[in-house]
C-alpha cells in the first residue's frame, strides 16, 4: 500500500491542546489531521500517518487513532519567526529512505513547508492554503523590520517551493502571488470540507417557533468572530442602513466573544448577539434565517468560502458573500449573490430577503462538492495523477 504522511504544525496554540487528553484531540485537532482521517476512511487501500511539529510539546507522542498513526515531534521554536524538529527531519529521511511516500503538508506559507521541500526535494510534495499571507503580499503592506523577515521569506518560496508538485488552494486571490514564487506551478482551488451530518436543514417556520424568533420578520446571519478582517461593523451599519426603510429586518450575530473587536459595537447596534452556539444547535439558526452574510472584500482575505457559508448552504439557507467567487461548483449563482463592494453587498441582501424562492440546490451542491468523502476523493486524484507522472 501507498504510504500517504500527512504533516502540518501547531499553527493556533491557543487551540492545540498541550498534552494528550481522553478524547484525543491533541491529537485530532487541525486541517492535516482532519484530512488524514477523512483520507483513510474512505481511502483504507493507503497506509496514513499524521505529523505534527510542534514548539510547544513537551515531548515526542505517538498514538494511532481511526486507523492514522499520529506522531508529534517537539520543535525548537523562535516566535513566529522560525520553528524546526531535527528530530522530525530525521525521521522523515529515514522513512523517505525505506517508503517514498507521497507528503501533503498543510499551509504553505510557513517554515515547515519551507524545511520539507529544502531537505526532500526529490519526493512527491502536495501543499495545501487555508489563508495564510505569502510574504509577497506582505511585502505590499508591512514595514520596519518584519519587512526583513517577509524578503527573506519571499527569497526562500523562489528557492524552494518549486519542490512543491502540486498546490491545493482555497482563494483565487492567493494564485498570483504564489506565482511569484512558482510561475509554472500546479494549482486546484480547493476546500477543506464540511462534515455535512452535523448540519441539517429544518423547515423555517419550525426552526423559528423553536428558537421563539417572528414569524413575519426577515433574519440576516452571521457567524464567526467579530474582527476587522471578517468586517462586522460593516455588516452592522448595512444592517442598520436597510433597518431605515426594512423594520422587519434582523441581524443575527453568533460566534463571538466579549473580547472580539466589535464586540461592544455590535451589541450597541441593537442586532441578537448571541455569543458561541455549540455545533449541534447551529442548523436551527442557519435554517431560522433568510441570509447567510459573510464580508470579504479586504485585499488581505484569502480565507476562500469559508466555513459557516457552506454550513448555512447545508442547511438550505442562500449566501451573499465575495468569498463565493471561490466555489468548487459552476452554480453558485443558485446558492446567493457575489457582490463586489459594499453597496453590491445591500443591493444583494435584499434581493435576496424578496426573492427567496429563487435560490436552489443549496445542499445538493454542498453534498456533491463539499463533503468530506468529495474533498478526499479530490485529494485522491492527485496523488493518483503525482503516481502515474513517477
Amino acid at each position: 500500500m501507498k504510504k500517504i504522511i500527512f504533516i502540518h504544525n501547531n499553527y493556533e496554540p491557543e487551540q492545540f491542546l498541550r498534552e494528550p487528553d481522553q478524547e484525543d484531540k491533541f491529537y485530532t485537532y487541525g486541517f492535516g489531521s482532519n484530512f488524514a482521517r477523512n483520507f483513510k476512511q474512505y481511502h483504507p487501500q493507503y497506509t496514513v500517518e499524521m505529523w505534527r511539529v510542534d514548539g510547544y510539546a513537551k515531548k515526542h507522542y505517538e498514538k494511532t487513532v481511526q486507523n492514522v498513526l499520529f506522531r508529534i515531534f517537539p520543535a525548537f521554536k523562535i516566535n513566529k519567526f522560525v520553528e524546526i524538529s531535527f528530530n522530525f527531519i530525521r525521521e522523515l529521511r529515514r522513512e523517505i529512505g525505506k517508503n517514498d511516500p507521497i507528503l501533503f503538508v498543510s499551509n504553505v506559507h510557513t517554515w515547515l513547508l519551507y524545511q520539507v521541500t529544502w531537505f526532500f526535494k526529490n519526493s512527491k510534495i502536495i501543499a495545501s492554503h487555508h489563508g495564510d499571507w505569502s510574504p509577497f503580499f506582505r511585502l505590499s503592506q508591512r514595514k520596519g523590520i518584519r519587512k526583513l523577515k517577509d524578503t527573506i521569506d519571499a527569497a526562500i518560496e523562489k528557492r524552494v517551493l518549486k519542490n512543491v508538485d502540486y498546490f491545493l488552494v482555497c482563494d483565487y486571490s492567493e494564485i498570483p502571488y504564489l506565482k511569484m514564487a512558482v510561475p509554472n506551478g500546479k494549482f486546484k482551488i480547493f476546500s477543506s470540507g464540511l462534515n455535512i451530518n452535523r448540519f441539517h436543514p429544518i423547515d423555517k417556520m419550525e426552526a423559528r417557533e423553536i428558537l421563539g424568533w417572528d414569524k413575519n420578520k426577515k433574519y440576516i446571519i452571521y457567524v464567526g468572530k467579530l474582527y476587522d478582517l471578517k468586517q462586522p461593523n460593516d455588516l452592522i451599519d448595512i444592517w442598520t442602513e436597510l433597518k431605515k426603510e426594512h423594520k422587519n429586518i434582523e441581524l443575527v450575530i453568533i460566534g463571538n466573544s466579549p473580547t472580539d473587536e466589535f464586540y461592544n459595537y455590535a451589541v450597541a447596534s441593537g442586532a441578537k448577539v448571541l455569543g458561541r452556539i455549540i455545533n449541534k444547535e447551529l442548523s436551527k439558526y442557519y435554517s431560522a434565517s433568510d441570509v447567510y452574510v459573510l464580508m470579504s472584500l479586504r485585499n488581505d482575505y484569502f480565507g476562500g468560502t469559508g466555513i459557516a457559508p457552506l454550513e448555512s448552504l447545508a442547511c438550505n439557507t442562500p449566501v451573499v458573500s465575495h468569498s463565493m467567487r471561490n466555489y468548487i461548483g459552476d452554480n453558485m449563482y443558485e446558492l446567493g449573490e457575489i457582490p463586489g463592494s459594499l453597496a453590491e453587498y445591500k443591493e444583494a441582501i435584499l434581493k435576496i430577503l424578496y426573492n427567496s424562492g429563487k435560490y436552489k440546490n443549496m445542499r445538493e451542491s454542498i453534498e456533491k462538492y463539499y463533503t468530506y468523502e468529495k474533498i478526499s476523493e479530490k485529494i485522491e486524484m492527485v496523488i493518483k495523477e503525482l503516481l502515474k507522472d513517477s
